[in-house]
């Protein structure tokens, strides 16, 4: 569907829709809208363990030198967007106690703030990360119908990477692996990566790919101003939009590089409803495939290997669009926490206006499907 004709279908039939008490797409009846869901499984939830995160923050102020990052604009940030440390640190009762009474039957865990994914030194980099996976495996064994875990990956070695996420899945359990953002400066798109997406396809595990801090100098170019504080210009650059468009630029990135021609089966995840590229699908179409020697269209890899979840964006617009857009099978549901703390995650998708076969998808059978989950 092009931008026209979702302009003219939400538009149009979205005043109809409200004034008939039907779907804006004409699936599902207002009145039955409210029908409970068999069960949620939400896919990007996040812990953090404090010994590691302690180790991870002592080698990178001995990258500084030695000194702790004291930076007044990133702490006043960090007061906005970090969760409680009882509610990160926690995976037990605290955190099952949020779940039941929002619905969520299932948590699939990955490493938040202070990941060792991006440590440089590829001896310590192993070192926590297999700690932090085995710690992981042990918490989730605690309650085995509840959580299910992506591994945390030491990029710096890509084929340690790749023998760690293949340890973490035939070993310990793991559903597949989260990538956050990029590595010293380089996408994953680069040759170089290409280990632990060929693990990722013959073990036929998805992986995460989720934000995370951008350079310094496009901090500077796009999102400083003396027009606004400081932490305004952190905020811009982070949550507040510049880490999603860098997300979304790094899975164009990975279609652009011809990843999915080598490796078709190739499942990747992206949050956010999918970090805005599902918004640019046609103009990348449009202008970027041409100029491009791919087998397909970007739209159609993205329509075949990537997954998009809300990650607790809860917006029945986006929703409505992003199905037009990619389509139900390709949607997975996630609520982000404990970075947002919604007790509406389950009340949301009961309430949305789209069939109840696409709710079951999106809840759930997604889910199931993609990671193998048996509940």
């Amino acid at each position: 569907m092009n931008r026209r004709d979702f302009l003219n279908t939400t538009g149009l039939l979205g005043i109809s829709s409200a004034i008939n008490n039907e779907s804006v797409f004409g699936q599902t009846s207002y009145k039955n809208k409210m029908k409970p869901l068999k069960k949620i499984i939400t896919i990007e939830e996040h812990f953090v363990l404090k010994k590691i995160s302690q180790r991870v923050a002592e080698f990178n102020s001995k990258q500084n030198g030695g000194i702790l990052s004291n930076d007044p604009v990133q702490k006043e940030l960090m007061a906005f967007v970090l969760p409680a440390f009882d509610d990160i640190e926690d995976v037990g009762d605290r955190r099952i106690k949020f779940m039941d009474e929002s619905g969520i039957d299932i948590q699939v865990l990955s490493y938040g703030a202070g990941s060792p994914q991006n440590i440089t030194d590829h001896k310590l980099a192993i070192e926590l990360c297999q700690e932090a996976n085995n710690e992981l495996a042990n918490l989730i064994k605690i309650h085995p119908t509840r959580f299910a875990g992506f591994a945390i990956l030491p990029v710096a070695d890509p084929n340690a990477a790749a023998e760690e996420l293949n340890r973490a899945v035939k070993e310990l359990g793991f559903k597949g692996a989260m990538l956050s953002g990029t590595f010293n400066g380089r996408f994953f798109d680069e040759p170089e990566f290409l280990p632990i997406f060929s693990k990722a396809q013959e073990l036929n595990v998805p992986l995460y790919m989720h934000p995370a801090i951008i350079s310094k100098s496009i901090i500077e170019h796009y999102y400083k101003s003396d027009n606004w504080s400081s932490v305004a210009s952190a905020m811009f650059a982070s949550a507040g939009y510049g880490w999603h468009l860098d997300s979304g630029i790094a899975i164009v990135r990975l279609i652009a590089s011809g990843i999915f021609d080598k490796l078709p089966g190739l499942q990747l995840i992206s949050g956010h409803w999918g970090e805005l590229v599902p918004f640019y699908l046609n103009r990348l179409d449009d202008q970027l495939s041409k100029t491009l020697k791919l087998n397909r269209k970007i739209s159609d890899y993205y329509k075949s290997n990537i997954y998009v979840t809300p990650s607790g964006l809860f917006s029945e617009a986006q929703l409505q669009f992003v199905i037009s857009e990619v389509g139900a099978d390709r949607i997975i549901y996630s609520g982000d926490y404990p970075f947002l703390i919604d007790k509406n995650t389950k009340g949301f998708l009961e309430i949305a206006l789209i069939s109840k076969e696409d709710k079951e998808k999106i809840a759930y059978r997604n889910a199931e499907k993609l990671l193998k989950l048996k509940v």
